[in-house]
């Protein structure tokens, strides 16, 4: 569960197991929590597609890892998202399109943090936002959320908001850290119903503030999520 300090919820997306994906539940203040997988979407994703119920076929190299190498070869996509690897498979809600406030929204909270955060994203001037997610061979799941602002100064804020909340989840949640590129992040080794780990990481690199969720089997995989971060900051920052 996470603790909010202020504004403490964020991405309402959540993991999937070969069989399903994880549901969202409400805590008491409004912040989207993990709860145990099931196949069917979180209310949050506000979409009647379901997610793939299958990975891709067996024998596919994977590994922890995210690399440039592994991406698929259609370049960036919006807001300078990393393309997906291109031996995942893609969730069906990613749009592959830049999402508005109301999407963006929408896409990331529950519906009883939705008002809150549309009213604090546009004090903070947010301009628009990109999600996507994929299953790995392996398993694991990565998804990606990039908001961008108007200024780094209301990025900032965002992301104060979100790594304060990160570092102050309950145990037995691990609350880390990484110089590379400033992040925070928190990773809940509870296995839920499908088996599933969870993390979840963020940095801020000026007008934007990027997200990584990283849903791994019976431990959770930071080193991953770290990684794949990384390439995201790095790519941002040569504006690729």
């Amino acid at each position: 569960m996470r603790k909010a300090i202020v504004h403490g919820a964020w991405l309402v997306v959540v993991a999937a197991s070969v069989a399903g994906c994880s549901a969202a539940a409400t805590s008491a203040s409004g912040s989207p929590t993990l709860s145990s997988s099931a196949a069917v979407q979180p209310s949050g994703a506000n979409t009647a597609a379901s997610n793939p119920s299958a990975a891709p076929e067996a024998g596919i190299p994977s590994g922890p890892q995210y690399t440039a190498s592994a991406a698929s070869a259609t370049g960036a996509g919006p807001l300078g998202l990393l393309p997906i690897p291109s031996s995942a498979n893609a969730w069906t809600t990613n749009t592959d399109a830049p999402l508005g406030l109301d999407a963006f929204i929408k896409q990331l909270y529950n519906s009883g943090s939705q008002a809150g955060e549309k009213s604090m994203y546009t004090q903070r001037g947010f301009v628009s936002g990109a999600f996507e997610g994929w299953f790995n061979p392996d398993g694991s799941q990565q998804t990606i959320a990039i908001a961008r602002f108007a200024s780094a100064t209301g990025a900032a804020y965002a992301f104060s908001d979100l790594s304060g909340s990160l570092q102050q989840n309950p145990a037995p949640y691990e609350e880390f850290t990484d110089t590379a590129d400033g992040a925070v992040g928190s990773a809940d080794p509870s296995v839920d119903a499908q088996g599933n780990t969870y993390t979840d990481v963020t940095a801020n690199v000026g007008d934007y503030v990027v997200d990584v969720h990283e849903f791994s089997a019976k431990t959770p995989d930071t080193s991953a999520a770290k990684a794949l971060l990384l390439e995201q900051v790095e790519a941002l920052k040569s504006g690729s």
